[in-house]
């Protein structure tokens, strides 16, 4: 024991030297071989603590990291290894901005992040019935008619953010007729769009999707027969210079219905007492069965007055 205790007091400051040197001499290479450097990591960005009935709507998805850490780190750890949070814990309802919280493997530093904070509206959660609208697309085969076209519904629930639901203008689906020829079935998805025509993605249309029927006639005849206007005026005035545009129109349907009509009629409309020239559009009364390419027409006429009938007396002596 005591000539192990000598061998370490024997010239200990030169071994304590030697010993200070070997351990710059390892860090001088650790450092030389594994420098420090910077890199950058692109990251999902997680929602947290969003309050109960709020929605959360932020348009940044990613988060990019700037770090620093031994080269060998980022051989080490991808994307992976780190996560960064968007903590909305006691924030209420309207626009905050948020700083990007990260966690990261043990031996990197956080230099910045990109964006260095994010926008979150936070949104009230809230819900509005809408009519189903249907867009016709193509059109049958030339010897058929559409008899009846039937949804499994007539209202969807849209859902979503208050302020994207109110941009809702209308819910409709699409369908594809393309020279069919027979009675067809088919599930058509609900789409929720704006004045623009855009879809919001951040609207859920419940149900997504209904069941759509339709009842396709063959065989159908096709005739053209002239629009009759149904106009009528107060007691004391008449219509004159009455035209229809357009004065004919195609019906389809049926050869047994079409045989029996010679005429289409407009609903009646009564014109208002005082006005000299009416132009208006009017509905077409179309029978049941009955297909016309469009429903509407466009009706002029002159509003006068009936001429009063004067009685002259004869005088006698």
């Amino acid at each position: 024991m005591t000539r192990i205790v000598d061998i370490f007091r024997r010239n200990a400051l030169k071994k304590f030297i030697a010993l200070v040197a070997a351990f710059l001499m390892w860090v001088y290479v650790m450092a030389d071989q594994d420098p420090a450097i910077e890199g950058s990591y692109t990251v999902p960005l997680t929602i947290s603590n969003a309050p109960y009935e709020l929605v959360a709507i932020c348009d940044d998805k990613t988060i990019k990291i700037e770090t620093r850490a031994p080269r060998s780190n980022f051989v080490k750890y991808n994307a992976n290894a780190f996560r960064v949070y968007a903590n909305l814990e006691g924030l209420s309802e309207g626009d905050h901005q948020i700083a990007p919280q990260v966690i990261m493997p043990q031996g990197f530093e956080l230099i910045e992040t990109k964006p260095a904070a994010v926008n979150v509206k936070l949104d009230p959660l809230t819900e509005r019935q809408m009519p189903i609208e249907l867009t016709i697309m193509g059109s049958v085969a030339p010897d058929a008619a559409i008899r009846e076209l039937q949804k499994s519904m007539d209202f969807v629930t849209i859902v979503g953010p208050k302020s994207f639901v109110e941009q809702v203008t209308r819910v409709y689906s699409m369908i594809n007729f393309s020279g069919n020829s027979s009675s067809f079935e088919l599930q058509v998805p609900m789409r929720a769009v704006d004045a623009k025509e855009e879809v919001l993605p951040n609207v859920r249309v419940v149900p997504s999707v209904i069941t759509v029927s339709v009842d396709i006639e063959s065989g159908i005849k096709r005739r053209i027969v002239p629009v009759i206007p149904e106009l009528s005026v107060a007691d004391g005035w008449e219509l004159t210079k009455i035209t229809v545009e357009p004065a004919q129109i195609e019906i389809s349907g049926a050869e047994s219905v079409i045989n029996s009509i010679v005429t289409i009629k407009t609903e009646p409309f009564t014109v208002q007492t005082g006005q000299k020239n009416f132009k208006g559009t009017l509905k077409l009364d179309v029978p049941e069965s009955v297909t016309v390419k469009s429903s509407e027409v466009t009706v002029s006429a002159e509003v006068v007055r009936k001429p009063v009938a004067r009685e002259t007396t004869n005088n006698q002596p």
